[in-house]
């Protein structure tokens, strides 16, 4: 397998005929050295490489180029286009084999890896065709559900353009000047304004308006994932904190990935509200599913400390991941959060209520209160009413507000 160095070169040669490159990422590679060591971080990787190794030989022929890049990723290239079903047939069947358990007897180890697949373009350099599959590859990293993306067709920004993101995002998140902005969540019965998720936005001159999605994604890429999701929190509670009186009943939901859950994140959440003098009782934590999976005992830890201190536990973005019944019966959890992505689904067609259904049922047996994101229609939320649901949050009552607009607007409201 290739190195860096050589990866250069590749870059530079010419094209040679149609190809595709397959990208792939370790997403939670740092958490893993982190959490037991760079020795189990070396093995993983030297476990991926063996499945690129063994996926090429099996899969994909000839291979005209293979490589390790820096950091957690690994670059396939072979002859020909291969469009259409069989290169996502092909993709799946990668991320089967690098997720199988790389442990030993003494404990299991998955790895949560993503795909990025391009397929090269007449007249495009090598470099050009890298730039798309590394492009596809930020966008496999966002996704919570389906773990491999396809890169456009069309010519799209490449590593400058990313440069320019990361080194923005440093340089804000160095000097704190990553903002908040709170989406406001009601209750469906009533109408009444119950709180605020709390979610990250940059604003550059040049670059406008960068969303949470590519923040994180440049996080990743720089390895400040965990600083900028504390510096979320950080922000978040510390206005929440400054909220009137008369915002008493306001919960605050605060948003936490699998790369932030450590053994030690509860007593530092609970040192934090309590140095903010945020009541502990009005804070929601939103754990995506892939976040409960990576380790659910230590998980289960983390979650029943902050609960036992009267933190709230929601499962964000239901319906994407693993949605293991299992673990959400075993675990301390309060609230299931329907992702947005399902909700638009709902008034099309009665399967798609009927899944609706059949998990407001399941989130009812369990004891848990249902919060639908992304509701954007009168009918959406009539058939949310309809169902049982407890909450929603979308722009069909308020879209995410800066901190003052929301304090004005919940004003009018309390």
């Amino acid at each position: 397998m290739h190195r860096a160095c050589e990866v250069r070169q590749w870059l530079a040669g010419e094209p040679g005929g149609p190809t595709t490159v397959l990208m792939l990422g370790i997403k939670d590679l740092k958490q893993i050295n982190d959490r037991l060591g760079r020795e189990a971080g070396d093995k993983v990787i030297r476990r991926v490489g063996e499945c690129l190794h063994a996926f090429a030989a099996q899969q994909l022929s000839p291979v005209c180029f293979m490589a390790k890049l820096s950091g957690p990723e690994f670059m396939l290239v072979v002859k020909g286009n291969h469009p259409g079903e069989h290169i996502e047939l092909a993709a799946q069947t990668l991320l089967d084999m690098v997720s199988a358990d790389c442990g030993d007897a003494s404990m299991s180890l998955h790895v949560n890896a993503r795909v990025a697949i391009a397929l090269s373009q007449p007249r495009e350099s090598r470099q050009q065709l890298a730039d798309r599959a590394a492009q596809a590859l930020a966008k496999a990293y966002e996704r919570k559900g389906k773990r491999f993306a396809i890169a456009d067709s069309a010519a799209v920004p490449g590593i400058a353009d990313r440069s320019r993101i990361d080194a923005a995002m440093r340089l804000a998140l160095a000097e704190r000047r990553i903002a908040i902005v709170l989406q406001p969540q009601f209750e469906v019965a009533s109408g009444k304004l119950v709180g605020a998720e709390a979610l990250a936005r940059m604003y550059h001159p040049e670059l406008g308006e960068v969303s949470a999605g590519d923040l994180f994604a440049s996080a990743d890429r720089c390895d400040l994932r965990e600083e900028l999701s504390c510096h979320i929190q950080q922000e978040a509670i510390a206005i929440a904190a400054q909220w009137p009186a008369a915002f008493g009943h306001l919960r605050l939901a605060v948003n936490l990935g699998a790369e932030e859950m450590t053994d030690n994140y509860g007593a530092r959440l609970l040192q934090l509200l309590r140095h903010q003098g945020f009541d502990a009782s009005r804070l929601t934590l939103e754990l995506t599913e892939e976040s409960l999976v990576r380790d659910v005992q230590l998980a289960a830890g983390q979650l029943e400390l902050l609960r036992s201190n009267g933190v709230r536990i929601a499962v964000d973005d239901f319906g994407t991941g693993y949605s293991s019944l299992a673990y959400l019966k075993a675990l301390p959890l309060d609230y299931l959060k329907i992702d947005k992505g399902m909700t638009p689904d709902i008034a099309g067609g009665s399967k798609d209520r009927i899944i609706l259904r059949a998990i407001i049922a399941m989130a009812k047996a369990l004891g848990l209160l249902i919060i639908a994101e992304g509701v954007e229609r009168a009918e959406e939320l009539e058939m949310l009413k309809a169902e049982g649901c407890d909450f929603f949050q979308g722009y069909l009552r308020a879209p995410p507000l800066n901190p003052e607009a929301f304090k004005a607007m919940a004003l009018q409201l309390v």
